[in-house]
């Protein structure tokens, strides 16, 4: 006797539909991911490492909150040819890199293509994107920046990340921009609020009256230094960092000294930052290997800065 099937109903046939959906997209992602091992695993028998310490296969995001909104700046990282401080590449590997910004942004790269070279001790090559925004970014918006490096001899290897850059407060903020290896740092302060303060009168302006800086930039040398932005306290460590006293800095601070060894160094800055302007402040290492990145690459800052 022929034994009847069962009718399968339409939820029963749905059920089955979607369960073949999420079988097939899982066969896919497996498929991907045993490849992708496959690949990081033939490279590494090949001893090919195509590495940075900021630029990753799963494209990470650094955040960074509390940005000021104007101004540019710049991203650097470093594209290496090792896998640890014990293993690495012994021969060169060229690369090209490349980047995404948004419309209202202008980009350049210090180099579009290079080559970590192997007689490098470091087995590293540094790269530099400068950012600069066409318009000030408002409150809570956000800039986003993806850049993409590749290998392209004698394998291919591509890495990438987001750098993502959040505006907080309007206020003053800052920056450090570093690399390893490299003798100095740049610290970078943007004051985003449009006014300053009077200090003195003058013509129809009294003590405590806000200036826009549009007004502000129309005023005279003697005038304009009767009107103060905000104030910035710099203190650092002189057995970590030297100012660079040849610039301009020294021209518009007062500032504290240090006795090191019997010589006096300068350790405390204080001065104003004008109204919507940023200022660039230079300061030599003393020891060149350590990057001082901030806030991308260092939690805290190597030189404590303070506004009033």
């Amino acid at each position: 006797m022929k034994k009847k099937l069962k009718k399968i109903s339409y939820k029963e046939l749905i059920i089955m539909v979607i369960l073949l959906v999420i079988i097939s997209l899982g066969t896919v992602t497996l498929a991907k991911y045993v490849i992708r091992e496959f690949h990081s695993y033939y490279l590494d028998a090949k001893h090919f490492y195509f590495t940075s310490n900021r630029l990753k296969k799963n494209n990470p995001t650094y955040l960074v909150n509390n940005w000021s909104g104007v101004g540019s700046f710049n991203i650097s990282f470093d594209l290496l040819s090792m896998k640890n401080s014990l293993v690495y590449t012994d021969y060169d590997i060229p690369y090209t890199v490349t980047f995404t910004c948004p419309s209202d942004v202008s980009c350049s790269l210090d180099k579009q293509a290079g080559t970590v070279l192997s007689s490098n001790a470091n087995h590293s090559d540094t790269v530099t994107l400068s950012v600069s925004p066409t318009r000030s970014y408002a409150e809570n918006e956000r800039l986003q920046v993806y850049v993409e490096a590749s290998s392209t001899s004698p394998y291919v290897e591509t890495i990438g990340a987001y750098f993502e850059y959040v505006v907080g407060k309007q206020g003053v903020t800052y920056n450090i921009e570093d690399e390893a290896n490299r003798t100095y740092l740049v610290l970078k302060i943007t004051n985003a609020i449009n006014y300053c303060k009077v200090i003195a009168d003058f013509d129809n302006y009294h003590v405590n009256d806000l200036i826009e800086s549009n007004v502000y930039r129309g005023l005279s040398a003697e005038n304009r230094a009767k009107c103060v932005g905000e104030g910035v306290q710099l203190d650092f460590d002189p057995n970590v960092l030297r100012l660079d006293t040849t610039s301009n800095i020294m021209d518009v601070s007062t500032y504290a000294n240090t006795t090191i060894s019997g010589v006096d160094y300068i350790n405390r800055l204080n001065f104003y930052i004008e109204p919507v302007s940023t200022m660039a402040i230079k300061f030599y290492k003393i020891n060149t290997a350590n990057n001082y990145t901030y806030p991308i690459t260092n939690n805290s800052s190597i030189v404590t800065v303070t506004f009033s």
